[in-house]
């Protein structure tokens, strides 16, 4: 079993800590990364088990350009399903919050894959 797993079964009662949800749907867990706007947390799915990546948008610090910038991201991220891309599962839109729920990668960010893997490509491989 995952790290990633323990802590969700601890999160989520198993171990008898408190729970976290999301609208009854999600049990949320360790923040993965932050940024400006918006956090990203680990959750599962509270009916089917599924561990999710949920970026959670504070709208209230979004000026009208920021938020028509993300609204056209959102849309493109619904289309997009390619096996290298990470999946947009869900929008949850609340008055203060937008919630993206998407598919968990597990591994290094993008930033430090290439910093330390990106050298070890073989030449048809990039």
């Amino acid at each position: 079993m995952s790290s990633t797993q323990n802590e969700l079964d601890h999160l989520d009662g198993r171990a008898g800590s408190t729970r976290s949800d999301l609208s009854g749907l999600y049990h949320l867990g360790r923040t993965l990364g932050r940024g400006h706007f918006a956090v990203v947390k680990l959750a599962r799915h509270v009916t089917t088990g599924q561990l999710v990546a949920i970026k959670m948008i504070d709208k209230t610090k979004l000026d009208i350009m920021a938020t028509s910038h993300l609204l056209q991201e959102v849309r493109c991220m619904k289309l997009v399903q390619h096996p290298n891309v990470v999946r947009l599962y869900e929008v949850i839109d609340t008055p203060t919050t937008l919630y993206l729920v998407m598919e968990l990668a597990e591994g290094n960010d993008l930033k430090t894959w290439l910093l330390t893997d990106v050298s070890q490509l073989q030449e048809p491989s990039s």
